[in-house]
């Protein structure tokens, strides 16, 4: 019995900490959610920095708009001046959280955000936005997309 413990234990370590030994170490950010009248709006990770326990690691994606691209985002319609509501797992830093909206590959909108919500445009079209935000183990983006019918 003594045996098989100390055979099974060190491989359930090894299992356990595949899984989460990359959180564990370096960690990354949560996604939010992002809300219209209850519907979700489907989120990705952009550029961020991060700590974890022992390490941490910075890494640059793709502009908002590539990553769109890159994952063939059918965007979320939604009405006219339509409230998103944005919800972190982890509340980020007092006054850390920005929004912008792509208006071109190359230039962007700041937008203002009040109590973790951004209006949607009054003019039908598809958008793309970025969400900037810190916490104490780094800073993150996220990116997301709207189609206003």
């Amino acid at each position: 019995m003594k045996r098989i413990v100390l055979f099974v234990f060190p491989i359930i370590l090894l299992i356990a900490f595949a899984f989460f030994g990359k959180t564990f170490v370096s960690g990354e950010p949560t996604l939010p959610s992002i809300t219209v009248d209850g519907k979700p709006i489907t989120v990705f990770q952009g550029s961020y920095c991060w700590r974890g326990f022992l390490g941490g690691k910075c890494v640059d994606m793709a502009s908002p708009p590539e990553i769109i691209k890159f994952h063939r985002v059918v965007p979320e319609k939604i009405s006219p001046e339509s409230i998103l509501s944005i919800n972190f797992k982890n509340e980020p830093l007092s006054d850390s959280v920005r929004a912008n909206l792509w208006i071109s590959d190359e230039q962007t909108e700041e937008l203002s955000i009040n109590d973790n919500q951004l209006i949607a445009p009054k003019e039908k079209g598809v958008y793309v936005y970025d969400i900037y935000a810190r916490w104490d183990k780094g800073d993150a983006s996220f990116v997301f997309c709207i189609e206003v019918e």
